[in-house]
């Protein structure tokens, strides 16, 4: 008689159970959903974050191609794989098997380094809705600067801004078309602006009189604050959007040099006030995947 033990080797049988769910998971018939991602390598001297939507139908050797396009990694011969609690993962497996709920965390390594994957939120998916998009992002990895709009450009082609567009709020398309930053686009793809959220009636109320200001330069430093924050980047990198698309309008100080983002968050502090009593902004925000329906809510049309 032969056993497991015997042979050295000991069995796992959560591993097992869970390898056996989700070999049920994949007989099923299921509607590929949405999945937000921060991607991110945490080193000491630097860090690098990205945030990616994609179809959680997409099987871990296509997420890697994703991946190695956000962050720019050229080493194309690199040996790479994932892991989850230090097991290894086969690359046939799909997304959604793994990062399906906020929290779900795997890592993915490529050559010597390490990137930790974190699921922020999840939703249905509509067919117009692109495979991968990276949504927002900071830091440069490898000497490879972060360009959206050419990361975006590799994942996905041109794609018809015109339909994106439709869906988004009328001042907000006025702020792409003025300040001609169509980087935004995808932003406004991934964050899926035709789900439906799950607000409360009392927090649709408070949104729907925003911006409060009635000057222009506050009306439009809202909404830029809003696109800002809609990305969930860092602080630099959310001043940096708001700064370059308050530039781009035309806005500047009143001595006719740039304006900085303390200066345009002062610009429109009652809408912001409103803002912070709903959980979208400052210290007491909620966690991101609450923050995404409210941001959703007000950019839509």
């Amino acid at each position: 008689m032969s056993s497991n033990l015997a042979r050295g080797n000991i069995v796992d049988l959560s591993a097992a159970r869970a390898r056996k769910g989700q070999h049920r998971d994949r007989g099923r018939a299921r509607e590929p959903r949405t999945v937000i991602l921060q991607a991110s390598n945490v080193r000491t001297d630097a860090e690098v974050h990205r945030h990616i939507g994609l179809n959680d139908a997409l099987s871990l050797h296509d997420l890697r191609d994703v991946l190695v396009v956000s962050f720019g990694l050229a080493e194309e011969k690199a040996p790479w794989y994932f892991t989850r609690a230090g097991d290894r993962l086969d690359h046939a497996c799909h997304v959604h098997e793994f990062l399906t709920t906020a929290g779900d965390t795997i890592t993915f390594h490529w050559g010597l380094w390490e990137f930790t994957l974190t699921a922020v939120d999840s939703y249905p998916r509509d067919r117009g809705t692109p495979r991968a998009l990276c949504v927002g992002g900071s830091g440069a990895f490898g000497g490879a600067d972060f360009d959206l709009a050419e990361i975006n450009a590799s994942l996905t082609g041109r794609k018809t801004i015109e339909q994106v567009l439709a869906n988004t709020a009328g001042p907000v398309r006025g702020i792409i078309d003025r300040s001609e930053i169509f980087d935004f686009v995808p932003l406004l793809q991934a964050l899926d602006l035709t789900r439906d959220g799950t607000l409360d009636e009392r927090t649709r109320e408070r949104l729907a009189d925003l911006p409060l200001e009635e000057e222009p330069a506050g009306v439009d430093a809202f909404w830029a604050i809003v696109l800002a924050l809609a990305c969930m980047s860092d602080g630099q990198l959310a001043a940096d959007v708001l700064e370059t698309t308050m530039a781009a309008l035309g806005w500047v100080d009143d001595d006719g040099s740039a304006l900085t983002a303390d200066r345009i968050h002062a610009l429109c502090p009652g809408s912001l006030e409103r803002l912070a009593e709903v959980g979208a902004y400052g210290p007491g925000a909620l966690a991101p995947v609450d923050r995404l329906d409210i941001y959703r809510q007000l950019l839509r049309s």
